[in-house]
């Protein structure tokens, strides 16, 4: 029996985490000699008792080789916790997974991981913010991973704009493969492994069970320099990330939120017990290497200023990114004919400047 084909038996037992596993190694140093241990000296174990045991004991081989077969088949590779592709910051957690399934590119050698996490049910200015700090990564893309948990929401904004910003991106499953495959039938994975890869601690045919999430996001912090939480209602789930960030040594940032916004909660108070502010990239880079900050492009007003009429100017100034105004605010404030109004907005929202939204209602988009 191999060393690898024991790690991927012992990921493969029902009852046994990473922390159970490493555990079990700490006492009989080999995984090999996990199995070949006496019943009564794995149950004496803290955490293994008769079942566990049991398992260890009857465990039947045949399934590791049915499973590297076919990982084989669906071109997935099986990555151990002592392969020289084992990610080096993840190695350095308290219970890093002894086994990593992955699809897709190999993950490289980056400057900056960044952990980016938060609400399944994002509003427009989580949105903004993903955009708008990716595209500052975007000017030095080569430096950047991004890391996330492909969840609707916040997780697959994060992918995608990484995505096109050709920022290299990891996807992190709370579930095996086998719930995916084919990748070629989800739009978000399809695209992520261009230029990325998909991660998974987790057995191919192993479910999505509410106890596996806590163990992803401690493999999406566990990857991370730090994580950033863009928006989080008090109990959201992103937290739980922050926590395991924190645990790991990790910096934690956050994206200050409208006060009177239940997603913000959880934000907001991250700030407030000391995770930084972040504004701009710059704001993480300087916590890191400040040779690396990036020179951000012209401000908004400098953007405006001498490109726009002065009226489709006085448009602009009245609309925001964050709330949607009504076009009869929008008549009043400005002061311009409904007909003339009506023209400028039409054209800003051709040249993708505006948004308009359901009940004739508009915000801004640069």
């Amino acid at each position: 029996m191999e060393e690898r084909h024991a790690l991927i038996a012992l990921n493969m037992i029902d009852g046994l985490g990473s922390v159970k596993i490493n555990r079990l190694i700490g006492r009989f140093k080999k995984a090999v000699d996990i199995f070949k241990a006496d019943f009564n000296e794995l149950s004496d174990i803290d955490g293994i008792g008769d079942t566990i045991a049991t398992y260890i004991k009857k465990f039947d081989f045949q399934k590791v080789i049915n499973e590297i077969k076919e990982c084989k088949e669906k071109n997935i590779e099986i990555i151990t916790i002592y392969d020289e592709k084992y990610p080096a910051l993840l190695k350095e957690i308290y219970d890093p997974p002894p086994v990593l399934y992955k699809y897709g590119k190999d993950i490289p050698c980056k400057k900056y991981y960044l952990g980016i996490v938060g609400t399944r049910t994002p509003s427009d200015y989580s949105e903004l913010v993903i955009k708008k700090l990716i595209k500052e990564m975007a000017e030095n893309a080569e430096l950047f991973c991004i890391v996330s948990g492909m969840a609707r929401g916040v997780d697959v904004i994060a992918h995608y704009e990484s995505i096109k910003a050709g920022i290299f991106n990891i996807a992190v499953l709370g579930f095996g493969f086998n719930i995916l495959y084919p990748f070629e039938n989800h739009y978000i994975a399809k695209e992520i492994i261009k230029n990325g890869c998909i991660l998974s601690e987790f057995p191919l045919a192993m479910i999505g069970l509410k106890q596996n999430f806590p163990r992803r996001n401690r493999i999406i912090s566990g990857l991370s320099n730090g994580v950033l939480i863009v928006e989080a209602g008090e109990k959201s789930g992103a937290l739980i990330t922050a926590d395991c960030a924190l645990e790991q040594g990790r910096d934690v940032f956050a994206i200050p939120g409208n006060i009177f916004s239940d997603k913000s909660v959880g934000t907001n108070n991250l700030i407030k017990q000391g995770a930084k502010l972040v504004t701009s990239i710059n704001d993480i880079l300087e916590e890191y290497d400040n040779k690396d900050k990036i020179k951000l492009k012209h401000t908004e007003q400098e953007i405006l200023n001498g490109i726009f009429s002065e009226e489709e100017t006085k448009i602009l100034n009245i609309l925001s990114k964050f709330e949607k105004k009504h076009i009869d605010n929008i008549l009043i404030e400005s002061n311009i004919n409904i007909n003339k109004l009506l023209e400028i907005l039409f054209k800003l929202e051709l040249k993708g400047i505006i948004k308009q939204h359901v009940g004739k209602f508009f915000t801004k988009v640069i």
